[in-house]
Order: structure tokens, then sequence, then C-alpha cells
């Protein structure tokens, strides 16, 4: 009878062992693993223990969102953060990635800023540990600067900020940056019943105010700040 663990050639008992190893080393639960790769749990331990062959889109997602090397999850052979990011944003190196830098386009924690044309002027690099261990997907993210006080206390004036564009639902206690008109906003953004937007700052001299998403064209949540200038 065939042993399932050399399936294909592969040997999916050395491949769970290393899926372990990961996770390990990101200092993740196998439920982190499965939640940020969009797998059942249940799918996840059949990975790592050898019951099944994992799937391209689980391994691809291994790669896009914890930066290691296919070769290395399916063989050993390799680094384990061998393999090049996608070019947008690029690959600096085996451990770090750059995140991509707009030029005029800044998020404003005051009197506001133009949400102009722009172009990229670069990025920022980060290392690829970092960033899984928060669940962050460097292509889903940007940075941008700060300008102004409403966030004073937790954002300064000339901070950049590290922007999770692909979380758009705000969560209470959480900033977020908000397209509202022609400014980007650095806000604490509350999502209310019937699709209002509890919009606050950090600083107690700019007031609270509520918005009707639904009825009022040009708001919108850009991302979710994930990290400052005082964080990395």
């Amino acid at each position: 009878m065939e042993n399932p663990s050399h399936t294909s050639g592969l040997d999916l008992s050395s491949i769970g062992g290393r899926l372990r190893q990961m996770a390990e080393e990101l200092e993740l639960t196998g439920t982190d693993v499965a939640a940020k790769t969009g797998i059942p749990y249940s799918t996840y331990r059949a990975y790592t223990s050898g019951q099944r062959a994992p799937s391209a889109e689980f391994l691809a997602s291994i790669f896009s969102v914890f930066g290691y090397s296919l070769t290395w999850v399916l063989t050993g052979i390799g680094s384990r953060c061998s393999d090049k990011a996608p070019a947008s944003p690029g690959s600096l190196d085996d451990e770090f990635v750059v995140i991509r830098q707009h030029e005029d386009v800044a998020a404003s924690a005051g009197a506001g800023a133009t949400n102009s044309d722009h172009a990229d002027i670069g990025g920022l690099s980060f290392s690829r540990r970092w960033l899984a261990k928060r669940g962050l997907n460097p292509a889903q993210c940007e940075v941008i600067n700060v300008t102004g006080d409403s966030m004073q206390g937790r954002l300064n004036d000339g901070d950049k900020v590290l922007v999770d564009v692909s979380d758009r639902t705000p969560k209470s206690g959480r900033a977020y940056v908000l397209l509202q008109g022609e400014e980007l906003l650095v806000k604490y953004c509350q999502l209310l019943p019937d699709g209002l937007l509890r919009v606050s700052s950090e600083n107690p001299q700019y007031p609270t105010y509520d918005i009707d998403l639904a009825r009022t064209p040009g708001v919108s949540i850009v991302g979710r700040v994930r990290a400052s200038t005082h964080e990395w």
C-alpha cells in the first residue's frame, strides 16, 4: 500500500514539520496561521500532520503573507526566505521587503492635506518577520506622512504611518486613514448602526462628529493604521 506521507514524491510528514517550524519561528499558533492564510484550522492540522498535501493556494499564501520560500516548505532545500517578492512592493533581500511610499500624499491629523495625484518615491524597508507577526501582507500596505496635531499624543506632525489598505471595517479604539473629499485624515473611526461613522481624535480640542457613509459622497475608509515611526 502506498504511504500517504510520500504522495507524488513529496514527504508530507516533513512538510508538516516545516510548517510547524515556521509557526514557531513566527510565534504564531496554528489557529493564527490558518486564519491569516484563509483556510479552516482542520485543514491546517491535516497539512501539519502529514495527512494532506498543502494546496497551491495555501502555499501561495505562505509566501505572500509570511515570506517563506515555497522550495523550502516543500523540500527543505535552500533558505527559508529565499524566494523573491513580487515586483510591487519590491524585495530588498531575503529578510526585508520595501513598502511603497508616495509623494504629495499626507494623512492629516489636523488641518488636512490634499490627496493630489502622486508618484511613487520608493519606500521604506520592513522586516518580513515583523510584518508577518502582525499578519500584514506587504502588497496591501502603504507608508504615508502625518501632518497636524489632532492625533497629538499618539501621532505627531511629521510622523510616518504604515497603513493596511485591506482593513477598511472600523473597530473601536483603532486609528484609520479616512478619505474625506480631497483630504486624508488620520482619525479614530467607529462604525455605528445604519452606516454611520463616528470620527474622533486623540486631541480633545477636536470635536467628535458622525458621518452617514451611505449618504455622504466622497467619504471612505482608506485603511487601518497599523504602526507609526514610534514602533518600527
